[in-house]
């Protein structure tokens, strides 16, 4: 099953719905993907870092990452696997920015600050 921060889904969720708003069957196809991403353990990151392999609750294995072998795409309509791989993306860059813009401290400065957390805790039971 896919390793995802819920707090961080949450938000890609709402930002893919208000993005969708126009567009009922990317509406409910977010909606779908939502539910299979949390309850569907056959859900996984390909090999290759790119989209998703996903082994679909009606017995098929699909691929995806913008395109999909579903039935739904063939015809040119929104799919829930597409949804659950940009969902997916979605995610893991909104992690990857976080990670990125957390300060990287020394560990003298994280000292220095230990310090000075230590020295105003002090003054206040003096």
């Amino acid at each position: 099953m896919l390793q995802l921060t819920p707090t961080i889904l949450a938000e890609v969720v709402d930002k893919a719905r208000a993005d969708a708003a126009a567009h009922p069957r990317w509406l409910a196809a977010i909606g779908r993907a939502l539910v299979e991403l949390e309850s569907n353990p056959w859900i996984d990151r390909n090999a290759d870092g790119h989209g998703l392999l996903i082994s679909s609750p009606s017995g098929k294995v699909y691929t995806a990452n913008g395109v999909c072998g579903c039935t739904a795409y063939s015809h040119g309509q929104a799919c829930w696997h597409r949804a659950a791989a940009r969902l997916v993306r979605l995610h893991d860059e909104a992690i990857e920015r976080e990670a990125n813009s957390a300060p990287v401290r020394s560990l003298g400065q994280r000292l220095a600050a230990a310090r000075a957390a230590a020295d105003r805790l002090n003054e206040v039971f003096a």
